[in-house]
């Protein structure tokens, strides 16, 4: 790929694009779909492919909200998006020749049962893709201040009854990994996730610095604040408005910038 800022073309993102040109995907399945983003890459990146089933248990009105704006882009394309819980896939044993999940490890109430009905479904030789960030390693202080707001935004969502659990750690991510029994396994290890690759804002986002993102997340942390308002426990909602202001604070002073992430690709 061309006209990539320099620390986005020295990660392995670049990369992971040209492995996933190697794919033909045929029928595949995104779990925890969200607006459909990782779907928007496979396309752009896998060899072929013949259609795309996105699923989401959608535990919010956003998430429901965004389920229908991802139907309405993907309109006429050969893309199908459903509410379901993932612990319990209403799809037959051996259904799809791949199944994918990206940044959404950490949303599940129970990896281990997902990660089992994601491997039954798939087909004997099919594809298991699977990108996950990580909390530990060497991370910048701009990679460690977005991940003080992740840990802030998982607290209001779990205040809420909506499952988000902290960021999972490199060794987490690949024992879930090892415990697949895949073969053909390929580790892929980035400062970047590969949809930063297609991003319009990647030369911006160079600079960790840059007043679009940290006016990002500052509303962010203001419309976090405003879900929560009206909830019962008065010193919780205080302390995460203090967590808040501190995050302001970590960014200001140092930007922000996306945690290293693992890209992990193997064969049912």
């Amino acid at each position: 790929m061309e006209d990539l800022p320099k620390g986005l073309a020295s990660s392995n993102a670049p990369k992971i694009a040209e492995r996933l040109g190697s794919i033909s995907g045929g029928k595949v399945l995104d779990v925890a779909t969200a607006q459909g983003k990782f779907i928007d890459i496979l396309i752009k990146t896998l060899q072929a492919y013949d259609s795309f089933v996105g699923i989401d248990l959608c535990p919010s009105d956003e998430s429901k909200k965004d389920m229908e704006s991802a139907k309405k882009r993907f309109e006429g394309k050969a893309v199908q998006f459903l509410q379901m819980n993932a612990e319990n896939l209403q799809f037959e044993d051996a259904s799809f020749d791949t199944v994918c999940i990206s940044s959404g490890l950490h949303h599940l109430a129970s990896i281990a049962r997902v990660m089992t009905e994601m491997k039954r479904v798939l087909k004997k030789g099919g594809n298991f893709i699977l990108q996950e960030m990580y909390c530990d390693g060497e991370q910048t202080e701009a990679q460690k201040a977005s991940e003080l707001e992740h840990e802030r935004a998982a607290r209001i969502d779990s205040l809420l009854g909506i499952t988000h659990n902290k960021t999972l750690t490199r060794q987490e991510i690949i024992g879930i990994a090892d415990g697949l029994k895949l073969s053909e396994v390929e580790i892929f290890d980035s400062t970047h996730p590969v949809e930063c690759l297609f991003c319009e804002r990647k030369h911006e986002c160079e600079d960790p610095r840059n007043q679009t993102t940290f006016q990002k997340i500052v509303k962010d942390i203001d419309d976090g604040i405003e879900r929560i308002k009206n909830h019962v426990d008065l010193q919780t909602r205080m302390r995460l408005m203090e967590e808040g202001e501190k995050v302001k604070e970590a960014i200001a002073k140092s930007g922000a910038s996306p945690a290293s992430c693992l890209f992990i690709i193997g064969r049912r």
